[in-house]
């Protein structure tokens, strides 16, 4: 049996939740990482800014409503962090999930949003929103006008939604590495996986990420940043 895991139930869940019937890091085995969606940050087009430093100088004259999936979301955990490396003067507005707010960010009811970058791309494309900062290190091919986190002055920030594969913590070695190397394999560069998964606004893991070894230290740095969002944010598990 093998789990498809992501932000939730590897390093947000165990923050937010008080009887957790797993330990992400005790009772699971890192396989490989496979794919990641960057945050970005989308606006309604009635908002002045244009920039990630003129929407941040615009935050801090009036607060600006920002919508997420849900507190405890990923989403919610990259706004707490944007907040406090830039000191932005944002109120958080939680939905059920980033395609339910979409409607309202169209609409004006929220000004901006902290989203995954492939829900956000179809709306800046046609006009209806308009993206102002993509949380990776690179831009995007898909979008490359549209400047990253790190371009605007937010040194060294990322953010992502991402997905790995991951079996019991008792799977032999020897099965975690054919599997480890049946993933590689499905998703070499070029290959029609990895262009599906480009086409929509996701990136691949790196090499070293898509190994148990690389994995593990990826979920362990992810849920060092996770606890530190959720202090900031005020979570405790329930």
């Amino acid at each position: 049996m093998l789990l498809v895991g992501s932000n939730g139930p590897l390093t947000v869940n165990p923050l937010v939740q008080a009887h957790m019937e797993y330990d992400p890091l005790k009772d699971l085995a890192p396989i490989a990482l496979t794919s990641y969606v960057a945050h970005a940050i989308i606006v309604t087009n009635s908002l002045a800014a244009k920039t990630l430093p003129e929407f941040i100088a615009q935050s801090k004259k009036q607060a600006i409503t920002m919508a997420s999936s849900g507190i405890g979301s990923a989403t919610h955990m990259t706004l707490e962090r944007f907040k406090a490396a830039t000191g932005a003067d944002i109120t958080h507005v939680p939905y059920r999930s980033g395609g339910a707010l979409m409607p309202d960010l169209m609409g004006g009811s929220v000004q901006s949003a902290m989203t995954e970058f492939s829900t956000a791309l179809p709306l800046h494309k046609g006009g209806k929103a308009r993206i102002i900062a993509v949380a990776s290190v690179h831009r995007s091919k898909l979008a490359p006008d549209i400047a990253t986190f790190i371009d605007g002055g937010v040194k060294d920030f990322t953010a992502s939604s991402y997905i790995g594969i991951l079996a019991p913590a008792k799977t032999p070695a020897e099965i975690i590495a054919k599997i480890e190397k049946a993933i590689q394999d499905g998703l070499k560069p070029g290959g029609p996986t990895a262009e599906r998964l480009a086409s929509i606004g996701a990136e691949l893991a790196t090499p070293e990420q898509m190994t148990a070894n690389g994995f593990a230290a990826f979920i362990k740095d992810d849920a060092a940043k996770m606890k530190e969002a959720a202090k900031l944010a005020g979570l405790k598990p329930q």
